[in-house]
Parts: C-alpha cells; structure tokens; sequence
C-alpha cells in the first residue's frame, strides 16, 4: 500500500492510500485543526498550494464552488492522489486537537 508525502506547514507528513489529509494530521501531529470530521464546519480548510485531491461531501456554506475552484479544501473530506503542499487557513495561535 502506498502513501502520498503532504507538507503542511513546512512539515512533511505521510498520507496512506484512501485516508484523508486530517486523519493523517492527527495520526502524526501535523497541525491541521479539528472540528466535525463531516465536511460541515470548515475548520480544517485547507489551501492547496500544489498537488491533487479526490473529494468527498462538503457544506457549500463551509466550502464554495468558488472556494473550491480557488484551491480550498476540507481537510477532513479529502485525501490525495499526488504528492501536495498545503496550507491550514486557520490561525497558528488556535489550539489543535
């Protein structure tokens, strides 16, 4: 089984074939903040600097289509398909489970 390397944050972490971003975050510390795990809330938005994703359901009231054309998505909804860098959009200072 293989994994997809995604860089958070300047922090390289080791997503596993059909897991999504934020469960590989929380597996290994990387700093991807937490909410409801079910596409509704937003709070792990991410910005996808480079890379692709296969996505799974997400609120348009967390996440656009603009948003989505724009390169943001639900860390919790989506995992990759391509080595990536992404950026959190919340801020550095909130507390991360």
């Amino acid at each position: 089984m293989g994994a997809y390397k995604v860089v958070i944050r300047e922090k390289e972490i080791a997503v596993r074939e059909n897991e999504t971003i934020l469960n590989a975050s929380q597996r290994q510390a990387g700093g991807i903040f937490v909410g409801c795990k079910g596409g509704g809330c937003g709070m792990c938005k991410v910005k996808v600097v480079s890379g692709h994703t296969l996505d799974g359901i997400a609120s348009k009231s967390v996440l656009s289509d603009d948003e989505h054309s724009a390169g943001y998505r639900l860390a919790c909804q989506s995992m990759p398909i391509t080595d990536m860098v992404v950026e959190p959009c919340r801020e550095m200072n909130k507390i991360l489970r």
